[in-house]
């Protein structure tokens, strides 16, 4: 057996697992948190030392007492992984937590970066994690400003929240409390272990179409997103809802137009979970971060998440429907730049179209 495969494998499970860990705290689905530890897993969370399960409980009591929590949002970045000679493996991982609570007659805005340290133990053929370290780096604490966007016209339907009533199970195709599936070790002589090498090869071509439609969206390279999506596709983005075509080249500012809001974007894509109707169809969803910078002089930073329909045609994956998930915003007034304080220093800066550093390497629209 090849080990590097094998070991790809793992990490691919154990990544899967991080996500899913995630989604449980931030849809509050307690049976799908549970299920990321075996029931003697342990956790130091800094205000909690002992068993998850028991600090999974607790969080009810916490709900209950309030203050309320009104959106978390777990963003997962950097992860290394260690081969431990007793078999377990230690798994370091950044991430940065968005969350909006209540404050007296106001909300209050946890900004927090970190690392969870993990040893994950292969329990029963599925990797859990056994213990779980939580290291805190960096943190901001905000009153919440006003959203972007108009929080009285944003249809409900494609709002966030932390109940079974979120977009993800009502418009998606996620259950709460189920795991995701595991693909097994590969064997070259075993067709179900060959599809499930097909299955990494296909999640990873989906992880690229939805990274070229953020490139498409920062670089308003409207060809680019079109090639995203199938021929019909639809796509419901805010008020819209109708044909992604339309949605790229008329509402949105995808195709560059006079009057834009919008000097400088930049999309950041993290926590992909793929769920696989057939070998044909899959529902993802992405976690993002969409940093925006206005021309009326304001700073919108948007987290929230995309629920995409999938479908592999004459051997293509492409997006055939989408729904934009607000989960938090907020405005804030724009600030000194970082170059700005070398102003003969030749900085290679972003631009919206085709003047951007990226198309010194490659060609628009591909």
């Amino acid at each position: 057996m090849n080990e590097a495969l094998e070991h790809y494998l793992v990490k691919r499970e154990i990544i899967d697992l991080l996500h899913a860990r995630a989604r449980g705290a931030d849809r509050y689905d307690s049976v799908l948190m549970k299920g990321c530890h075996p029931e003697d897993g342990t956790d130091n969370h800094g205000t909690y030392q002992g068993p998850m399960h028991g600090f999974i409980d607790g969080l009810e009591v916490a709900r209950l007492k309030g203050p309320e929590c009104f959106g978390k949002l777990h963003i997962i970045g950097n992860a290394l992984f260690e081969f431990l000679d007793n078999g377990d493996v230690f798994v370091e991982s950044y991430h940065v937590a968005h969350e909006t609570y209540a404050e007296g007659d106001g909300r209050v805005f946890f900004h927090i970066g970190g690392r969870y340290l993990d040893t994950f133990r292969c329990c029963d053929g599925r990797w859990l994690i056994q213990h779980r370290d939580i290291v805190y780096d960096w943190s901001r604490v905000m009153p919440a400003t006003q959203p972007f966007g108009d929080s009285q016209t944003q249809p409900v339907a494609l709002m966030g929240n932390r109940t079974p009533g979120d977009p993800l199970y009502v418009l998606g195709g996620a259950v709460r409390g189920r795991l995701p599936s595991v693909a097994g070790v590969p064997d070259p002589s075993d067709r179900s272990s060959t599809e499930a090498v097909q299955q990494l090869l296909d999640k990873q071509e989906i992880a690229e179409v939805l990274y070229r439609r953020a490139r498409a969206g920062d670089r308003a390279d409207a060809e680019l997103a079109h090639g995203c999506y199938h021929p019909g596709a639809t796509e419901r983005h805010g008020m819209f809802d109708g044909l992604a075509t339309e949605f790229i080249d008329v509402v949105s500012f995808t195709r560059p137009k006079p009057g834009s809001p919008i000097k400088g974007m930049m999309h950041f894509i993290s926590n992909i979970l793929c769920e696989f109707g057939d070998a044909e169809h899959a529902f993802v969803e992405t976690y993002h971060i969409a940093w925006c910078q206005m021309t009326d002089g304001m700073d919108a930073t948007i987290v929230g998440r995309y629920l995409d329909k999938f479908e592999k045609r004459e051997g293509r994956w492409a997006i055939v429907h989408r729904d934009v998930i607000f989960d938090a915003s907020r405005m804030d007034p724009e600030t000194f730049k970082y170059w700005e304080k070398y102003p003969a220093a030749k900085f290679l800066r972003g631009q919206r179209g085709a003047n951007d550093p990226l198309y010194g390497y490659i060609g628009r629209g591909g």
